[in-house]
């Protein structure tokens, strides 16, 4: 994803922005051609008020190119008439442009940007031309620019005190709109992190309250699920753990009393099949446990985890979990691991996490096993690597997500030496995500698996 590019409620601000900046920019200038439209009209409705005035008494022909034609007080401060003779000056005004014709008179535009104005008498061999007077005294020049300037000072100050009322009208809505669907993202991401006692607060604006409310619904079926899933995960192994013993009880009081080697080899796998299930058993325990704290989100039980945190000795730790778990183990281990190094943690996770290692190493590894552990530099952030590898067969690239789902083993066979039961990958994840790091797979030096355990410290 574009790490530049804007957020909706920030694109949505500039599109205000913009569009109070082209509302503005249109009205001035329709308001510019409006002005100017009505200037125009008042001066076609005054000059037809003096031509009718000096159209009596004009004369019907003159010997001259053109002549003067005294308007009076005040007119003649603006305006000036003339009576010409189109024979003998047929182009009056070469640089004017024509805006329009209306019956027998033309409008031109000076260069100047002054109004020009043909009159055709009729009946007559003159015209009357009347035109603004484009050199006026600099004492009307700077009262009228000073006049135009404050104009133009409250237009523009009328233009930025609405477009300031527009934006904070626009903006308090969009903020707090913005502000509730923030706090719902925000519930959403509490709950995907696992607090499930988060609710959306419903008491906000339409439609987002229906949104609200579709999630605190959706979020109570998926916490009774879960609550359901909890304790039907520690019912049956309670339940599974009677039958086992009286099982074991027959096992043990047909081995005393039976001396038919066939029935002691059926009773041996009897024994067999007790053990796997009840390994079965505490695996399920102990990965409904670790999933049950990381989905109840309560702050209690999080600063109850924090008080069992403590500060271990890795190699300590790692070699006491070792003799424990390579018991009967016929394969060499290597370890390399820093006396030094030092990890806080809940002991819990980190012992999940370092046995289902250990126990996935052995029943993969062929001859030889290695763990390790040390700082690492990755990104300016100095980490802490826990690792185990093999020389065994490896995972594939494509299986190493597959690995980490409950009961998916790679190794189709049921045997414990080499399939597994299914859940210690998953419980090390869990155990991995509690402790706020990550597993991550990748090719051994050996040929086989290397797990690594990566975490910020």
């Amino acid at each position: 994803m574009n790490k530049l590019s804007l957020s909706l409620f920030s694109r949505l601000y500039l599109v205000i922005v913009l569009a109070v900046i082209v509302s503005v920019s249109l009205t001035n200038l329709f308001m510019v051609i409006y002005e100017e439209q009505e200037d125009f009209n008042e001066f076609i409705a005054e000059i037809n008020f003096i031509f009718e005035e000096i159209s009596v008494n004009a004369a019907t022909q003159i010997n001259t190119a053109q002549k003067d034609i005294p308007l009076g007080f005040p007119l003649d401060n603006d305006l000036i008439a003339k009576l010409v003779n189109p024979n003998i000056n047929s182009d009056i005004c070469p640089s004017c442009e024509l805006i329009t014709q209306i019956n027998s008179v033309y409008y031109y535009q000076m260069p100047d940007g002054e109004y020009f104005v043909e009159f055709k008498l009729p009946k007559s061999k003159s015209n009357i031309i009347i035109y603004e007077k484009s050199e006026i005294n600099s004492e009307n020049l700077t009262e009228g620019i000073e006049d135009d300037e404050g104009i133009d000072i409250i237009f523009f100050s009328l233009i930025i005190v609405t477009s300031l009322f527009l934006g904070f009208a626009i903006y308090w809505p969009i903020k707090n709109l913005q502000e509730q669907i923030n706090t719902l993202i925000d519930t959403h991401h509490q709950f995907g992190s696992g607090n499930l006692t988060v609710k959306a607060n419903e008491n906000i604006q339409k439609p987002l309250n229906n949104l609200a409310h579709s999630f605190n619904s959706m979020a109570q079926a998926i916490t009774d699920n879960v609550k359901e899933r909890d304790t039907f995960s520690q019912a049956i192994p309670h339940e599974v753990r009677t039958p086992l013993s009286r099982i074991q009880l027959a096992s043990g009081l047909i081995r005393r009393k039976s001396t038919d080697l066939d029935i002691l080899t059926l009773v041996d796998d009897v024994d067999n099949y007790v053990v796997d299930i009840n390994e079965l058993i505490g695996q399920i325990v102990e990965f409904s446990k670790i999933n049950s704290s990381s989905i109840s989100g309560s702050d209690s039980n999080k600063e109850n985890e924090v008080d069992q945190f403590q500060t271990i000795e890795v190699k300590a730790f790692v070699e006491s979990r070792l003799n424990l778990l390579a018991k009967n183990q016929n394969k060499e281990v290597i370890l390399s691991i820093d006396e030094s190094l030092e990890l806080t943690t809940n002991p819990f996770y980190l012992r999940l996490l370092i046995d289902n290692f250990i126990k996935n190493a052995f029943n993969h590894a062929k001859e030889k096993i290695r763990l390790s552990a040390n700082v690492i530099t990755l990104d300016k952030n100095q980490q802490l690597s826990i690792t185990v590898e093999d020389d065994g067969m490896g995972v594939p690239l494509d299986d190493r997500e597959t690995i980490f789902i409950p009961f998916a083993r790679l190794d189709k066979s049921r045997s414990r030496k080499t399939g597994g039961l299914g859940l210690g990958l998953p419980i090390a994840k869990a155990a991995a995500t509690k402790m706020a790091g990550k597993i991550i797979i990748s090719e051994s030096p050996f040929g086989g698996a290397k797990f690594s355990f990566i975490k910020d410290i």
